[in-house]
């Protein structure tokens, strides 16, 4: 509600009728002591009064009285026969009446601008105050209500005149009320409060005895009357109740995306043991072969889909973890005598996403794969290293072995192989930089910036 300034007519009448009277006085001294006694100075002293209310209560315009006082006393001097005071002493004291109604009717219009100032200040925070959609209540040091807004009825059900100059403890549930207490007594005492500048969130009571969570940020500030404290309640029950079903419909996706990847490793399982089975009715090594590649590739797509399923996160698995478990599946497949060939590996606990985990896996698959079958010969003993950390902003994934290493006339980068086919257009697909080293033994380096899910 904003209240409108407006003059009282009374109150100027009230002000017109007292300089007036004064002046009156003043005309009637003036006579007395010029005309009857011949005397001057001592009644002079009254003038004070009318120039100095004219001068507050009108500023510039109240000079007019100073100059009607000043004219009147210099054209009785001249008229009266019986001064003996020279004509000096007045024209001095009409300079000093002067020279106060101009200094306080300066001081008086400063004083009028300032106040004015505040009275609109006043109003545009009345008006803001009282036009806010969230509720703003001011306490006292005893948690007395002295100010609120139309919001706050809104909010707590109240009218403002049940509230007014109440505790604020109405508007809590009881077993907030002695925390509340002791948080006051500690801001009585100390000068600080430990909520001030914060926001939070807490329970209100309305007046219905239906309690409800709202967000509250809190202000502290002093006065001469003692401290206070300014709150801005708002209403958060909706929010939390969109908040509750927005977290249901995540649950429920989250729930549904755990199923597809539980789903995508059991068909992949299948695949895998439908390629195992059809093997075993292969004659030819080299087509049998082929065959536990590609069962191979299944499962270490499964076993990525089973990471995301068991984990919480549904988009990144610890890649880590998932190395020392598809290496380990590969050492049993390939590694009959586990006395000649050693696999090291030595990993951090990074997490990748789903995009670049897939990719990156069926290259470990394929540099391992290839380490196990084609690096020794039968009955030679040997290590195979495998790195995977994280060196400033990229990831680094190395397999390494010791072994023979690729013959001199082949050409990774265009063999007819399609492992090493599938680790150059998979490093091309992860951005990846694919660096090569051989005699002695071979050596595969990926390196790559993540490419974040989408």
């Amino acid at each position: 509600m904003v209240k409108i300034m407006t003059r009282n007519p009374n109150h100027e009448l009230y002000k017109l009728i007292t300089i007036s009277s004064l002046l009156i006085i003043s005309c009637l001294l003036t006579y007395y002591f010029h005309f009857v006694i011949g005397e001057g100075v001592i009644f002079t002293h009254f003038f004070y009064f009318p120039i100095i209310l004219a001068a507050l209560w009108w500023q510039k315009k109240g000079l007019i009285v100073p100059i009607f006082l000043t004219l009147m006393l210099l054209v009785s001097y001249y008229l009266s026969p019986n001064l003996s005071y020279p004509l000096y002493e007045d024209i001095y004291r009409s300079i000093i009446f002067l020279s106060i109604g101009i200094v306080v009717a300066i001081l008086s219009d400063v004083i009028n601008k300032k106040d004015k100032e505040l009275s609109a200040s006043e109003e545009k925070f009345r008006s803001v105050a009282n036009s806010a959609v969230d509720g703003i209540i001011t306490t006292n040091q005893n948690g007395d209500i002295v100010l609120m807004n139309p919001s706050l009825k809104r909010i707590f059900g109240y009218d403002l005149d049940e509230i007014k100059g109440r505790n604020v403890t109405m508007l809590m549930p009881e077993r907030y009320k002695k925390d509340f207490e002791t948080k006051l007594q500690n801001f009585n005492s100390t000068g600080t409060h430990e909520l001030d500048g914060k926001t939070f969130e807490s329970i209100g009571l309305k007046k219905n005895g239906e309690e409800f969570p709202f967000e509250i940020s809190v202000a502290t500030w002093g006065y001469k009357t003692g401290p206070y404290t300014t709150s801005i309640i708002r209403d958060v029950a909706d929010r939390k109740l969109t908040e509750h079903q927005l977290q249901k419909s995540i649950k429920e996706k989250e729930m549904l995306l755990k199923e597809i990847h539980h789903r995508v490793k059991n068909n992949l399982m299948i695949i895998s043991s439908l390629l195992s089975l059809q093997s075993r009715y292969i004659k030819d090594e080299n087509s049998k072969t082929i065959f536990i590649e590609s069962q191979n590739r299944a499962r270490s797509m499964a076993l990525i889909h089973e990471r995301l399923y068991q984990s919480t996160d549904l988009k990144n698995i610890d890649f880590g973890d998932y190395i020392q478990t598809l290496a380990a599946d590969l050492y049993d497949t390939y590694v009959v005598d586990k006395n000649l060939i050693k696999m090291n590996i030595e990993t951090d606990e990074l997490n990748l996403d789903i995009d670049t985990s897939i990719p990156l896996g069926l290259i470990l698959n394929e540099l391992v794969t290839n380490s196990l079958k084609h690096a020794f010969s039968q009955g030679d003993k040997g290590t195979i290293d495998i790195k995977f950390k994280k060196q400033t902003d990229k990831y680094c994934l190395e397999v390494k072995d010791n072994g023979k290493g690729f013959p001199n006339d082949i050409d990774y980068k265009n063999a007819d192989s399609l492992g090493l086919s599938l680790i150059t257009s998979l490093s091309e697909q992860i951005d990846a930089d694919l660096e090569y080293i051989g005699s002695p033994g071979t050596s595969f380096k990926i390196s790559f910036n993540e490419k974040k899910f989408q």
